[in-house]
């Protein structure tokens, strides 16, 4: 994350957004901090056990939230109002050891709605690193009453400030027992000196008296190492060199400790990053693995559960269809019998609508031709041959279909109707009134036949007709056959929908549906879930990496400092050995008092030089004087 804002107003909201998501601490360092609304929003983030720390700079508008901050709490660095040391003038806040909000903007009224100010926000590791490596600086700084400008050291800051040197340390070391024996010695220096620059004055800084002198003086020494007024002195010079070892000795501890210290300082906010940063997705892994109970969110685990119930549920639904074959017997016997009374109803009723409408006319022209046709059937098989003959093919398959009127409207509600009262209805008209109205017009148009037949008008009224035997006829083998049909048809179709899943039980097949659709969103979540896990798994795996390598490079430079330190503690313990040996056989007297004293009359001798020769002669004659002394020591 990088975002930068330049809107004063969003620059303000977007700093309270930040503050109130904190949730552990925040770190503030302002030059002019005069908005309460951002220290109402920070004395809240207190109030929620976030860890506040604020540096402000010397400015008396500053009073007015200093004292807020203070009657609440939180803690609080600044230079006291009109302190001289310098200005304070950092605009950063740093929250939850990753984020960083840097840049012009003071968090005051002015800023957010009057100048033209800018932040970046950002998560990068290094700018949170070095602001909060100033941050306590600053907070150091003014604790201790030190100038704000001053680059001091705190515990924060520190880095490996020592680069350990063996051979320099040794030498010290050595050094510091050396001066134990010059002291216990009591040789004067100062005296060999003088008298180096003399004789170099004298001789014109000849290397035949220096050679010479210097011989001299080595012989002097020689007595020294069985000199029974120095013996004495061996005793308080041993436990000078003990306890300068021991001194030493906790000296390199406590520098070995603070070396450690300092590398663990230095990688101290990296590692609280991190081990944060590690903490933040195993939360979220866990929210996805187990949901959240607070927001109620779900994770794989109870996504898992809903996935095995809805998975129970349908195979219990599935369990409970029941589903008869179609193809039996009984149902290839009712087909059977359903063609029959089709064909029946198909000549009935062409019958009769040859009879009402074609039969009347066909014995009028007969007798009109002289020819007497006789009285006809009730019933004509041959009527729908005849209509095809006669009225032509249309009428033909009107007739033929004609039965389909009654079995239709006595069948309605196999063929989608809803409507309870509406399928009484038409049943009752299709079985009842439709039968008694052909059958009241066939035994009408019989009566008029038969009339015509003697040459008489028929006189016969709709209500006489029940009176006649031939309403009844028609009647009863009209009705009972569409009764018949009606059954075997509602018994075919109850077959066939007890044959089919869909039919069988709608709502459970529509519940099923209903848990297919659930399942797949469910399986949708569950990858999708999944696929979060993984990716914080790889992210977590990641960071661990980081961590792990992070921990291997401080071992490592704790085990170089272990090394370092354990590899100048043995230098310093070979040269204390060393020198308790020469001080117990007095050598050291006549070696460290022989160097001493050389080395002040060869700084004298040489001191002259410049007063008598060029410098090319001064560089020459101080490496023949080096010679001299090398080949004396070597003797």
């Amino acid at each position: 994350m990088n975002d930068i804002l330049t809107n004063g107003a969003e620059i303000k909201q977007r700093i309270i957004s930040e503050i109130q998501k904190a949730n552990q601490n925040i770190f503030l360092a302002m030059a002019w901090f005069t908005d309460r609304d951002i220290a109402n929003a920070i004395i809240t983030a207190k109030n929620r056990n976030i860890n506040v720390d604020i540096i402000l700079s010397s400015n008396a508008q500053n009073e007015t939230v200093k004292q807020m901050f203070k009657d609440n709490n939180v803690s609080i660095h600044a230079f006291e109002t009109g302190d001289e040391r310098g200005m304070m003038h950092h605009k950063f806040c740093l929250i939850d050891n990753g984020i960083s909000i840097n840049g012009s903007y003071n968090y005051s009224y002015n800023a957010s709605n009057n100048n033209v100010e800018n932040i970046q926000v950002s998560d990068d590791p290094n700018t949170y690193r070095q602001l909060f490596a100033e941050f306590e600086r600053l907070k150091y700084n003014i604790d201790h009453q030190i100038d704000v400008n001053i680059k001091s050291v705190n515990p924060m800051e520190q880095v490996i400030t020592k680069t350990v040197q063996p051979i320099n340390t040794a030498d010290s070391f050595s050094q510091q027992l050396s001066n134990l024996i010059y002291a216990t010695a009591n040789i004067n220096t100062d005296s060999y000196r003088t008298q180096g620059y003399e004789n170099s004055k004298d001789s014109a800084g000849s290397i035949e008296i220096f050679s010479t002198n210097y011989g001299e003086i080595k012989e002097q020494i020689k007595p020294y190492a069985t000199d029974d007024t120095l013996s004495s002195k061996k005793s308080v010079i041993t436990q000078n060199i003990n306890s300068a070892f021991e001194s030493k000795k906790a000296e390199l501890e406590i520098d070995k400790q603070n070396e450690i210290k300092a590398v663990k300082s230095n990688h101290e906010i990296e590692l609280r990053q991190l081990n944060s940063k590690i903490s933040e997705i195993k939360q979220e892994k866990s929210i996805f693995e187990s949901g959240n109970q607070n927001s109620g969110e779900k994770g794989l685990l109870q996504i898992n559960t809903d996935i095995e119930k809805n998975k129970l549920q349908r195979n219990s639904l599935e369990s409970s269809f029941v589903i008869k074959k179609f193809w039996t017997a009984g149902t290839i016997f009712k087909l059977a019998l359903l063609g029959i009374l089709v064909f029946y109803l198909s000549m009935f009723f062409a019958s009769a609508m040859y009879k009402v409408f074609f039969e009347g006319n066909i014995i009028r022209n007969s007798l009109e031709a002289g020819v007497n046709p006789g009285l006809p059937q009730i019933v004509d098989a041959n009527a729908i041959v005849k209509i095809f003959k006669t009225q032509g093919a249309l009428f033909g398959i009107m007739a033929l279909f004609f039965f389909l009127i009654p079995v239709l409207l006595s069948n309605l509600k196999l063929i989608g109707s809803k409507k309870e009262w509406v399928n009484k209805l038409c049943f009752w008209v299709g079985i009842l009134v439709f039968d008694i109205v052909v059958s009241i017009m066939v035994a009408m148009n019989t009566d008029e036949i038969k009339n015509l037949l003697i040459g008489q008008q028929s006189q016969l009224k709709i209500w006489q007709v029940p009176a006649h035997g031939e309403f009844w006829l028609i009647f009863v083998f009209g009705m009972l056959p569409l009764i018949i049909t009606h059954f075997i048809i509602e018994s075919i179709v109850d077959a066939y929908q007890n044959s089919q899943r869909e039919t069988v039980g709608a709502e459970k097949n529509k519940q099923i549906e209903m848990l297919d659709k659930e399942l797949l969103e469910l399986n949708l979540q569950k990858e999708l879930l999944s696929n979060k896990i993984k990716e914080k798994d790889e992210l977590l795996k990641q960071k661990n990496t980081d961590l792990e390598r992070l921990e291997r490079e401080i071992n490592t430079q704790e085990n170089n400092i272990e090394n370092i330190f354990t590899e100048l503690l043995k230098n310093i313990r070979a040269i204390y050995d060393d020198f308790i040996t020469r001080l117990k056989s007095g050598k050291i007297f006549t070696d460290e008092i022989l160097n001493s004293i050389s080395t002040a009359y060869k700084s004298g001798y040489i001191e002259y030089l410049p007063e008598f020769y060029a410098e090319i002669e001064v560089a020459n004659r101080v490496r023949q004087i080096e010679q001299v002394i090398n080949n004396n020591n070597r003797k």
